[in-house]
């Protein structure tokens, strides 16, 4: 009993007081907070939280200390997905998330929020190209393709170009093929690409492409033969 009594006059007299607790950090969680998001089979827990992780099929498969992942946006094959992470500093970055039997993907900054992807699933060459928007979604430019290749960047925008379809070459000498380039103009003030309304036809599946000016593109073909282009071109 003497111990008891004397615990309780150590708390009485402020000798023996409670040890203080570090106050949580708080994080905004009104009505526009899902607390987690789904996107297919593909799940982000807890949405906006530093240290979040993504989860497949209910398994937990990635997450990136000290960041936070904001947006995921699934791949054409199943456990494979472009993420969005950021960091401390509030610089939000885009990366990829695929399997250890995948190569490594190479991953481009163009320019401020676009991105050239260029990976391999289960094969298949996959040529993507991504915009950043408002730093929490990722928008496919041309998710009909799966070659958009040869980004040249100007002070307007970023004009590049997919393999839209190949033929047998015209003509009487020997059988050739040739290739049928769509290009696209994607500018900085809009929100999605334009695009030219016929195919340019060259013996190789890409383009050199540069401005010239702000109104003015060129683009030489495998012979060395150029054209001019204006942006009024693409619709």
């Amino acid at each position: 009993m003497g111990l008891r009594f004397l615990l309780i006059a150590l708390v009485a007299g402020g000798l023996l007081a409670p040890l203080p607790v570090a106050a949580a950090k708080r994080f905004p969680a009104g009505p526009q907070h899902k607390g987690m998001v789904t996107t297919g089979t593909v799940t982000v827990f807890p949405e906006n939280r530093p240290g979040n992780a993504v989860y497949l099929n209910n398994r937990m498969i990635l997450s990136v200390p000290q960041q936070t992942i904001t947006s995921v946006t699934p791949l054409p094959q199943e456990g494979r997905f472009v993420y969005l992470a950021r960091d401390e500093e509030g610089q939000v970055r885009l990366h990829l998330y695929l399997l250890p039997i995948d190569p490594s993907p190479r991953i481009t900054a163009v320019a401020p929020d676009y991105y050239h992807v260029v990976m391999v699933i289960g094969g298949v060459v996959y040529k993507k190209f991504y915009r950043v928007v408002q730093k929490s979604t990722v928008v496919d430019l041309l998710p009909q393709s799966k070659t958009a290749d040869g980004m040249a960047v100007g002070a307007p925008g970023i004009v590049f170009y997919h393999v839209a379809n190949v033929r047998d070459r015209p003509g009487d000498g020997p059988p050739t093929k040739e290739f049928g380039l769509v290009l696209h103009l994607m500018l900085f003030e809009e929100d999605a690409p334009r695009s030219l309304n016929y195919a340019i036809y060259n013996t190789l599946p890409r383009l050199e492409l540069r401005w010239l000016d702000a109104a003015r593109i060129e683009f030489r073909l495998a012979n060395g033969s150029t054209e001019v282009l204006s942006v009024s071109q693409f619709q």
